[in-house]
């Protein structure tokens, strides 16, 4: 009974131990990072193009459907109400068409981002565990959210933001 006391005890000193051992913790901006990289910036002219483009479609549709919705208005007093009805429905599976259309669009254009940022988003990563090594972190934080809030967080020290190195990891 007392080895296993002893060994109990001698197991749960190391275990402590570890607990107490300091965690070495940097933090970067990764919109920071990402605004200093001029790939980025052909991918946002890219995207610009492309939403662009996808804008001037959806407006010619919009404007088509704006226009049918016009001649309906015009035109319904001449019409029976079966004819109103089955016209009124066809106007709303446009509508409904339309929104769909819309947001094909949008999720086409995140994809787009996405697929385009991938490779950038790997350097960066790259580049922030090569940091981490040299500079014997075991941790990096985030400073923003993904939306590019600020995450309140208190840093003793301006040597802790790691940054810079990664710029410079990257260029």
């Amino acid at each position: 009974m007392k080895k296993l006391t002893a060994l109990v005890l001698f197991v749960s000193l190391f275990a402590i131990q570890d607990v107490f051992a300091q965690v070495n913790i940097g933090y970067t901006n990764p919109a920071r990072i990402l605004s200093q990289l001029p790939e980025v910036e052909e991918i946002d002219a890219e995207i610009q193009a492309l939403i662009e483009q996808r804008d001037q479609e959806l407006g010619e549709r919009a404007a088509q459907l704006q226009q049918e919705f016009s001649n309906y208005e015009q035109s319904m007093t001449a019409l029976s109400e079966q004819e109103r009805s089955t016209r009124e429905q066809e106007l709303m599976e446009k509508n409904q068409q339309f929104e769909q259309q819309r947001e094909v669009m949008m999720n086409e254009i995140r994809q787009k981002r996405a697929e385009l940022m991938a490779p950038v988003i790997e350097r960066m990563n790259v580049a922030m565990d090569e940091v981490a090594q040299e500079m014997g972190l075991d941790l990096i934080l985030n400073e923003g959210t993904s939306y590019g809030d600020s995450i309140i967080f208190f840093a003793k020290s301006e040597r802790l933001n790691v940054t810079d190195e990664i710029i410079e990891k990257l260029n």
